[in-house]
């Protein structure tokens, strides 16, 4: 298991976490423009990067979630709650 952060301009988090046994990986809060650097990351941890999950519908940072899920092939997942905010398609998650 690896777990990693990224600390962006704008002072904000983002994560990479995954599990090179299985080959997986999953992306939290992007943040436009650093979308390379998670894929320079699991091309060296030899992982596939499966979701790409946006926690929140960002006010704090121009989210690279689309972006990367897109690059990657992978699910781009927000909250089943964002559904009435935003009016693209995205894999909804629930607690």
């Amino acid at each position: 298991m690896f777990f990693k952060q990224l600390s962006a301009k704008e002072s904000t988090l983002s994560y990479f976490f995954g599990c090179g046994t299985l080959g997986k990986a999953v992306a939290v809060d992007v943040v436009a423009g650093d979308e390379q650097w998670f894929i320079d990351q699991a091309k060296e941890a030899k992982v596939t990067i499966t979701h790409v999950i946006d926690t929140h519908v960002h006010a704090d940072h121009y989210s690279g979630g689309r972006k990367l899920a897109q690059l990657s092939g992978a699910h781009y997942c927000l909250h089943e709650s964002d559904a009435e905010f935003v009016k693209f398609p995205f894999h909804p998650l629930h607690d």
